[in-house]
């Protein structure tokens, strides 16, 4: 079978369309046969070019496109136009229905056979499939009589981006009063140009509320934010600002901004069969988070992160995780090497380079020739280290002699080039790289004050960031598609500042969070919404919601259970007992992320992310009202010692607000609240469940039982997650008839405690179903140790046990477990324990009839559970 082009195979064309101008609105237009260019999401557009485009021009253009006078049987598939009109049969796709859609059909073999030369592998059907229910999401604009690839401007024209930033001053406004900064001069003076004003400031509390979360991702605690509101002066907000940046969390906020950027993940992506795992993410991931926290200078940030292996300091080698931690591509190196081309020139200068990867770049002044420069700086430079060590490239010994790849294959060269910077970023002619590989030097022209990009890329991120809007819309494409900025002046001032203070970005940010723009209200005021409805003049704050990882370490926060310790590997944050590790140092799956992650908007770390979108969708409220994960929260925000130790419904609830809210409630909220308290039906009597569920080991000398409780309950039964076998527990669960047992370190324990002293018997039937498998071992452990044993094999037989001794709160364990592995091991073990209480009447507990699910919140964990999942817990401000 004709292999697909191996530069076709993967992102090709991605950033040739997804890249370029495409509308980042989240909505499909399924409504015609076809989806128009302008309403596909970035989403829907990278996977046609992923996994549509490469196979279409590999094996279908030769017959049905351009390239031949009488396309066969009437059916172009080169444009969207002639893929949606269809051929002489008709149309090729009906929108959202695969099985009637002609082209699926031929590839599938079923009446006409394409491609004739052989059919195309299962899972490129599969996608072919998934598109078409996808609704045909197409990005490509080509006409009918307009090749596939026009020919670009190779100059820079006018273009605003590739002219150095200006330090022009502030402008003069007729509100001198305002101004707090600079910064707030170029926002007002846009204003007063269209008639406008700013809002007038946050409530104290709003600002210290907003601007912990923008430096730190956590929020204030309630002391700060009385001590605050009592005395909001501009001296205690400097004061706090600068505790915010001196702090260990500032780091991990903003190197999970720049983990974006850089595309992190802890996994290699599809690989076949190698490890899918990178060990030595986390040491990269740490030290992004370490060069924040120390102020690194940007310049040197960069530069560390392109060639630490030709620095002098040693802890900078985790820094090249930047390029070395994308995908695998199935080490196809031509993919590997676009990869890291594309992080590098959309993460640091806001070009889109690697669209010259097949013909010159359609928009912006690149052409071929500048992709295999850089190309070949990077196939002059090899991968360096193991599993148990930072990833590093290092130069080769002999440097590569680049060529051009024409039309991106690399079997079909073209004329050489030489290593060298960008021509539309040099001012006259660029000169080859001299020295190995010429990454160092490489790092050094992107990381210059001369280059009129980085700079300017990169404030105009972090204004981004703490504004929740960019002045230049497009952060990771300043080319000639991309909008301007909305404050061309202030982006050249705070770029020409930003390096004149020594590329520090705590002091660029310090600069706009002390300004009154940054300070400024929320609040809608409908007549400058009419004139500026995208608030592009700054005329107020933008309404932030939190993102997953703060959110996330908020709820913790509030239970009182954060983790603050700094760095280590990472944890599963998905999967129970929960992690109380920050967000931060969550793992992330970059192949298939849990749906926590793609609820809440998290970055896809396949490729370079330009900025998260910011939906707001049910499932969102869905997860707070039913996630363990939230419920158990809070559940433990009421057993924070400031909590329990009140006794008052009132007081109580006035703690909880304080926890959860960072305030004290209104009279009214609190009288709601008391009244909830007090009139609930089921604020007084406690659970009289006397049954657990949960797995664990027997000790077989002692006897003693290490017991955790299983952490999820679906489809009645509890087990260790979502799905099974659960990554962490494997295939132990308990349902009310029985389970499944798991390994030996993960046996399936059911628990019973005693109510009362007294003298207990237990009746039972164990039995093992399944006709395969070596069948399962039952124990019964008491206080006094191992009590009784059984193994079952394809059968049954009773089980049971008399005068036993029990106290108050002694436990008996019902556990059962594998024997020389954990196939077939379903199994029923129906048991009742009959108790005499040493007073009282008898008293008997089914194993069936009392097997319950999580038990309900109380009134007072129900209060909770509300306020976590208010608004005024999501939102910033």
């Amino acid at each position: 079978m004709t292999a697909l082009c191996p530069t076709l195979d993967g992102v090709l064309f991605t950033r040739c369309a997804v890249r370029m101008g495409l509308s980042l609105a989240l909505s499909f237009a399924f409504a015609t046969v076809f989806v128009y260019a302008d309403a596909i999401s970035p989403e829907h557009a990278e996977f046609f070019e992923r996994h549509i485009r490469p196979v279409l021009v590999e094996r279908c253009f030769e017959c049905h496109s351009s390239k031949t006078t009488a396309p066969k049987g009437g059916l172009r598939l080169d444009t969207a136009e002639t893929i949606r009109s269809g051929g002489d049969s008709g149309p090729a796709i009906v929108s959202g229905n695969a099985d009637d859609s002609l082209l699926v059909q031929a590839i599938r073999y079923e009446g006409h056979e394409m491609p004739p030369d052989g059919k195309l592998p299962e899972d490129v059907i599969a996608h072919f499939e998934q598109w078409v229910a996808l609704g045909a999401p197409d990005p490509r604009t080509e006409t009918p009589n307009t090749p596939e690839h026009a020919s670009p401007s190779t100059s820079n024209g006018d273009h605003w981006a590739f002219k150095p930033p200006q330090a022009v001053e502030p402008p003069q406004v007729r509100d001198a009063s305002w101004p707090r900064s600079p910064v707030d001069k170029f926002i007002l003076g846009r204003l007063e140009d269209e008639g406008l004003t700013p809002s007038p400031p946050a409530q104290p509390r709003t600002q210290l509320r907003r601007v912990a979360y923008a430096l730190t991702g956590l929020p204030p605690s309630f002391a700060e934010m009385e001590a605050f509101a009592a005395a909001p002066t501009d001296e205690a907000y400097a004061a706090f600002v600068e505790r915010l940046l001196a702090s260990p969390q500032f780091g991990e906020r903003w190197g999970r901004h720049w983990l974006d950027i850089a595309r992190y993940a802890d996994t290699k992506g599809y690989v076949f069969t190698q490890d899918r795992n990178l060990p030595a993410a986390p040491s990269y991931r740490d030290w992004v988070i370490a060069a924040f926290n120390s102020d690194l200078p940007y310049d040197r940030f960069v530069v560390a992160q392109l060639a630490a292996d030709q620095m002098d300091d040693p802890s900078a080698k985790p820094a090249m995780g930047f390029l070395t931690l994308g995908r695998v591509f199935l080490g196809n190196t031509s993919d590997i090497i676009d990869d890291r081309i594309d992080v590098m020139t959309r993460g640091l200068l806001g070009l889109t380079v690697t669209c010259a990867r097949c013909h010159d770049h359609k928009y912006d002044p690149i052409p071929t020739a500048d992709y295999y420069s850089l190309y070949g700086v990077f196939a002059s430079s090899k991968d360096s280290g193991d599993a148990a060590a930072p990833l590093m490239l290092v130069d080769a010994e002999t440097p590569t002699e680049p060529v051009i790849f024409v039309r991106g294959n690399p079997s079909n060269h073209g004329p050489k080039v030489q290593r060298r910077f960008l021509s539309c970023l040099s001012n006259d002619e660029p000169q080859p790289f001299e020295h190995g590989s010429g990454r160092k030097e490489l790092a050094e022209a992107i990381a210059s004050p001369n280059n009129p990009l980085t700079a300017r890329v990169w404030v105009n991120r972090v204004w981004g960031h703490l504004l929740g809007q960019a002045l230049v819309t497009t952060p990771s494409d300043f080319g000639t598609r991309s909008d301007p900025p909305s404050h061309p002046e202030l982006l050249d001032w705070l770029a020409t500042q930003f390096v004149a203070e020594g590329w520090s970005t705590k002091q660029l940010i310090r600069q706009i969070v002390l300004s009154n723009a940054y300070r400024q209200s929320s609040e809608d005021r409908p007549e400058c919404r009419e004139r500026d409805p995208e608030n592009l003049l700054v005329w107020r704050m933008n309404r932030q919601r939190l993102e997953l990882e703060p959110l996330r370490d908020s709820l913790l926060l509030a239970a009182g259970r954060l983790d603050l310790a700094l760095g280590g590997p990472s944890v599963h944050l998905t999967q129970a007992p929960f992690p109380t590790r920050r967000a931060v140092y969550g793992f992330i799956e970059r192949q298939n992320l849990p749906g926590f992650f793609r609820t809440f908007d998290f970055a896809g770390p396949d490729t370079h992310a330009p900025q998260r979108p910011q939906t707001t969708v049910p499932q969102q409220a869905l997860y707070l009202m039913n996630s363990p994960f939230v419920l158990q929260q809070a559940e433990h925000l009421v057993r924070r010692p400031e909590v329990a130790s009140v006794a008052s419904y009132e007081d109580r609830a006035q703690q909880i607000y304080e926890a959860a809210l960072g305030r004290v409630p209104t009279a009214e909220e609190l009288a709601v609240a008391t009244e909830f308290l007090t009139t609930s039906e089921s604020a007084a009597p406690e659970s009289t469940n006397c049954w657990k569920y949960g797995w664990g080991t027997v000790d077989e000398h002692t006897g003693r039982v290490e017991f955790h409780e299983l952490p999820h309950f679906a489809k009645k039964a509890w087990q260790g997650g979502t799905e099974l076998p659960d990554p962490a527990l494997g295939w132990v669960f308990l349902t009310a008839n029985g389970g499944h047992t798991g390994d030996k370190a993960h046996m399936a324990i059911r628990r019973w405690t005693a109510p009362r002293a007294g003298i207990a018997r237990i009746a039972g039937v164990l039995q093992h179903k399944p006709e395969k498998g070596d069948g399962v071992r039952a124990r019964i452990v008491t206080a006094a140790g191992l009590a009784a044993e059984w193994t079952v094999y394809h059968g049954q037989l009773e089980t049971g046990m008399t005068g036993i001794p029990v106290t108050q709160g002694d436990v008996i364990d019902l556990v059962v477990d594998c024997r020389e592995n954990v196939d077939h091991d379903d199994f029923e073990w129906k048991t009742t324990i009959t108790l005499q209480p040493t007073e009282g009447e008898l008293q008997v507990f089914d194993s069936t009839a009392e097997f319950r699910g999580p038990a309900p919140l109380t009134p007072l964990e129900r209060l909770a559970h509300v306020l976590l999942m208010s608004n005024e817990f999501a939102f910033v401000d």
